[in-house]
């Protein structure tokens, strides 16, 4: 009998720590992204371009995308935005709007490549990437109200394809440990999230 609720209670444990390990990672994932947007924040502009970013905060974006899915991918991209603007005193400004439009445009696809079999997610983050520079020029040419400005998209999408390579690049490493770490758990008796 005390073996057979031992097992129940093991059981149970098992399941809370299944449940609550996706909004953990989550957590974990919006914290690192949070700080790696105030760290990107604070470093001067990139000479050639200043107005790009090398878009660091974005590797948590595109772990979560991998490990927890789209949802937790938009509270991590979305989250890190609000969270950093408030932090820089940017929310609610024209620069937050850019950021909001990258971010969900980056978010909506990634998820849409990342469904194409075959693709890494250093193929996502550099889709995400391009889209997230795509949505801040169009959204800097509504709250302008000239088009004008998108001359500059060209050449800013080609650098953020090459930045969002690296981001990607190193979003890969991060996965294959986590993964790699959860298979160990899960052969040791513990459960892993998705």
């Amino acid at each position: 009998m005390s073996t057979t609720l031992a097992s129940a209670e093991d059981g149970r444990a098992t399941r809370a720590l299944a449940s609550s390990r996706p909004v953990a990672t989550g957590a974990v994932l919006l914290a690192l992204a949070c700080a790696l947007g105030l760290l990107e924040a604070s470093l001067p502009p990139l000479p050639v371009t200043p107005w790009l970013r090398f878009g660091f905060s974005n590797i948590a974006v595109v772990v979560a995308l991998a490990l927890g899915g789209a949802s937790m991918a938009a509270v991590v991209g979305i989250g890190r935005v609000v969270l950093v603007s408030l932090a820089t005193g940017a929310i609610f400004t024209p620069v937050f709007a850019m950021a909001a439009t990258g971010a969900a445009f980056s978010v909506t696809t990634m998820w849409v490549v990342s469904r194409v079999p075959g693709l890494s997610p250093v193929g996502w983050s550099s889709a995400g990437s391009a889209a997230h520079v795509i949505g801040q020029f169009l959204a800097a040419a509504l709250l302008l109200g000239s088009p004008g400005v998108v001359v500059l998209a060209p050449p800013s999408v080609a650098v953020a394809v090459v930045f969002g390579a690296i981001v990607g690049s190193l979003a890969q490493s991060i996965i294959s440990r986590v993964q790699n770490e959860w298979t160990r758990e899960r052969g040791r008796g513990g459960t892993t999230p998705r």
